[in-house]
């Protein structure tokens, strides 16, 4: 009977415990910046100082440094072109202080033309009030000419408050 337990035991604890770990920013944002490729890390470079100083820090008049005329948009909150773009972040309000860092980066994975950034997103725990998770949010750039050409990311329509 001893063995049986013991065995039931071992199996027991032999068993995988899922639960999803929280997402954690990376420590070392300057090393993210870093690539072996000049031109990937000169992509990087840009995606990132976008990401902080036009939309942290809210400065749409700088979106014209970093942004193409063209540039196309697939997020289906925003319109695409660069007005569409500041037309849609306006509406969030001015300025706000430029972070020196993104305290919520994860990651920065870029090759050729193409850059991502992955970030930590914290929600509300469905059912369990005050309880937060977080999860990964993403921001994916096609840098053309040193500017950034087209983006995508995991944005969806908000669902309309039920009435």
């Amino acid at each position: 009977m001893i063995d049986l337990s013991h065995a039931i035991t071992l199996a027991l604890m032999s068993v995988p415990v899922f639960a999803a770990l929280p997402v954690v920013p990376a420590k070392d944002q300057a090393s993210l910046l870093k690539s072996k490729d000049p031109h990937v890390a000169a992509n990087k470079k840009i995606a990132y100082d976008f990401y902080r100083i036009v939309l942290r820090g809210r400065r749409l008049d700088e979106a014209d440094k970093y942004m193409r005329e063209d540039y196309i948009q697939h997020n289906p909150n925003a319109e695409t072109g660069i007005k569409g773009f500041k037309d849609y972040f306006q509406k969030l309000g001015g300025p706000l202080p430029i972070p020196e860092t993104l305290t919520d980066l994860v990651s920065i994975m870029a090759e050729g033309d193409m850059v991502t950034l992955l970030l930590v997103r914290e929600y509300d725990e469905p059912g369990k009030p005050g309880q937060k998770y977080t999860s990964t949010w993403f921001d994916t750039f096609r840098i053309q000419d040193g500017k950034i050409a087209e983006h995508w990311d995991n944005a969806v329509k908000p669902v309309p408050a039920a009435k």
